[in-house]
């Protein structure tokens, strides 16, 4: 099996465990496990870099908002370890029972998901396993109804595909579970283009105080580029594109004290190349 950069979520009880495929070999994120304890991310933290860092690896993942983020992974491998090294007498009575659940089942759990692409609970029924991996399908096919990153929507997609195989059920097309935002280059040529000519003219549409940040506030630049004969209209599309600007760089989309005009107004930021 091909696992580099597969993602897996795995469900446990009525929690979710997200298992990572890099070089071959399984990953954990860290802070979902944590979490899923009722233990504090930022004491373990410190005790998995102590501990564990020369393995520890930082991998791009989807997390709960559907967007990409860095997560501390650890080898599955090692996970055991580090589950018991927690004590169950030390934490809170109402947690001591999960955490042992986790330091008996979970990495076993893990590795039959890893291997075999399912697992089955000691003393629990598939019926039981089936509604854990209807929710988590439901919602990853509502999460790509709300997305509209291409990128991000072929990972989510992956992930769908593999929770709908575990299932025995067909994994529905990507275009059928909402649309991806048109590719940004096209749009943001055009507008970039724009901006130049603007520039060609000697008009100056920044409202950035700082040297290094472009400030546009495209109401501002629509009656700039009005006055010179080009036409221009903000849409959704755009708005999406720019987004996804990455030369300048994207920051944000605030108000800002425009140095034009004295005032604050709303613009989209950028970092100058």
């Amino acid at each position: 099996m091909n696992t580099a950069q597969q993602l897996i979520a795995v469900p446990f009880y009525e929690d979710t465990v997200v298992l990572v495929g890099q070089d071959n070999e399984p990953f954990v994120a860290m802070r979902p496990i944590v979490n899923n304890m009722g233990l504090v991310w930022a004491a373990q933290y410190v005790k998995i870099m102590e501990r564990f860092s020369s393995t520890v690896s930082e991998i791009e993942t989807v997390a709960d908002d559907g967007k990409m983020r860095s997560m501390t992974c650890m080898p599955l491998r090692k996970l055991p370890a580090w589950l018991y090294s927690i004590s169950p007498n030390k934490v809170k009575p109402e947690l001591r029972d999960k955490v042992i659940r986790y330091q008996e089942e979970c990495d076993d759990a893990l590795w039959a998901y890893w291997t075999q692409g399912s697992a089955q609970r000691p003393g629990s029924t598939g019926i039981t396993q089936r509604i854990a991996l209807s929710r988590h399908r439901l919602a990853l096919a509502k999460e790509l109804h709300r997305t509209r990153d291409h990128d991000l929507r072929v990972v989510i997609h992956q992930q769908l595909d593999e929770v709908s195989r575990a299932m025995g059920l067909p994994t529905p097309e990507l275009d059928s579970l909402g649309r991806a935002a048109p590719e940004a280059p096209d749009l943001l040529t055009r507008f970039w283009e724009q901006l130049a000519f603007l520039d060609g003219k000697g008009v100056d549409y920044n409202h950035a105080i700082d040297p290094g940040l472009l400030a546009i506030n495209l109401v501002h630049l629509a009656e700039l580029l009005k006055e010179h004969g080009q036409p221009f209209r903000p849409t959704r599309p755009l708005h999406e594109a720019l987004r996804q600007s990455h030369s300048p760089q994207f920051l944000e989309h605030k108000p800002v004290f425009s140095r034009l005009i004295r005032k604050s107004v709303r613009c989209w930021v950028f970092k100058r190349a």
